[in-house]
């Protein structure tokens, strides 16, 4: 019953934004075009870039907001009208593709590049050819040959405080706020700049995966620049009714897909999983290392919770390092350093550097 449901809703909505789309495409009833860029990543022979094409005014300011307006931005953003069927023209490595967005106005692109990416954070020009003219420039981590290793944390209750095990209190901290606003642990940039670096210079790639929706993309970029935390590119869901949405699919899926597509991409990279104790972050890492124990360094999983959760983890804990990873449960961000630093990943100045910064924030 809810599946047929789901489907008539799902076919209904198509129906609504097709008209509209050819509505506007015949008489030129846009608004504001513009191209939303993801993070992309990338080889110096080969780049994955995924972005948006989106008709929505006045959706980028960020900074000094009363609540009654970070409401109406965020609600602005969850309304924002796609562009089904832009086309599009990528230019990266020495190579220009083109492409046209899907129903949901997304682009998503793997290119092998004609000359190879610099290392480090690379560019691609992303240009709207049409409905409107619009041109963005995306940016693409390529890690150095020199990279140790590859970091991928959880957003939600790990870099940024969400209560996301509480909806209400999940909806009412993403409706409220804006980038300029939004928690921040302490310590955690520190913390991810010391994971990243070598030598002064950012070495090791870091990716953020979470289950809120894309429609979050530029609060969440906005809150890690404001903040200090390092950038890197997120996976995040689309928000809607379609199998495999964010109302449809879970987090654990999502995460456990996109830790595997990046193991795969950098075969040459182990991987350090960052996350909490609240949701399904220790289950999904168990479920990678029970895969490849060999591709990953070590786990962080911050601990948010008490009771019968706490002794769940603490068996995963244990699961995990009889099959010879480290997995450590840390109190918080300076909990997190120390560990870090006891396993090598950072040096030990950099845990008082974390101490520090975790003081100045809180």
């Amino acid at each position: 019953m809810l599946d047929a449901l789901t489907s008539i809703l799902v076919r209904a909505e198509r129906v609504v934004d097709r008209s509209l789309s050819a509505v506007r495409r015949r008489y030129g009833l846009w608004d504001d075009v513009h191209v939303l860029p993801y993070h992309g990543y990338g080889r110096p022979d080969r780049v994955r870039l995924l972005g948006r094409v989106l008709d929505d005014r006045e959706v980028e300011h960020e900074g000094a907001l009363t609540r009654l307006e970070s409401a109406r931005l965020t609600a602005r953003r969850f309304l924002s009208d796609e562009v089904p069927g832009a086309r599009v023209t990528v230019q990266v490595g020495g190579q220009t593709v083109r492409t046209e967005t899907d129903e949901d106005g997304y682009y998503s692109l793997d290119v092998e590049t004609a000359a190879p990416l610099a290392r480090g954070w690379a560019e691609a020009t992303v240009t709207v050819e049409e409905p409107q003219h619009a041109e963005a420039t995306a940016r693409v981590v390529v890690p150095p040959a020199d990279a140790r290793f590859m970091v991928v944390s959880d957003v939600d209750d790990t870099v940024i405080r969400t209560g996301a095990t509480n909806k209400l209190r999940f909806a009412r901290v993403v409706l409220l706020n804006n980038a300029t606003t939004r928690e921040v642990f302490p310590g955690v940039g520190a913390l991810y700049r010391a994971l990243v670096d070598e030598g002064g210079a950012a070495t090791n790639p870091i990716f953020y995966v979470s289950s809120s929706p894309w429609n979050l993309y530029r609060q969440f970029a906005g809150a890690f620049e404001h903040r200090g935390v390092p950038p890197g590119p997120l996976f995040l869901k689309d928000f809607g009714v379609d199998p495999g949405k964010l109302i449809k699919s879970g987090h654990h899926a999502h995460k456990l897909d996109q830790i595997h597509t990046l193991l795969d991409f950098y075969p040459d990279l182990r991987v350090v999983l960052v996350g909490d104790s609240g949701q399904e972050d220790a289950e999904i890492y168990q479920q990678v290392v029970a895969r490849r124990p060999a591709r990953v360094a070590a786990v962080l999983v911050r601990d948010v919770t008490d009771g019968a959760r706490d002794r769940a983890v603490g068996h995963i804990v244990r699961d995990v390092e009889m099959r010879g990873v480290p997995m450590r449960l840390v109190r918080d961000t300076v909990g997190a350093a120390e560990a870090a630093a006891e396993l090598g990943l950072i040096d030990a100045d950099d845990v008082d550097r974390v101490r520090r910064a975790a003081s100045a924030e809180r």
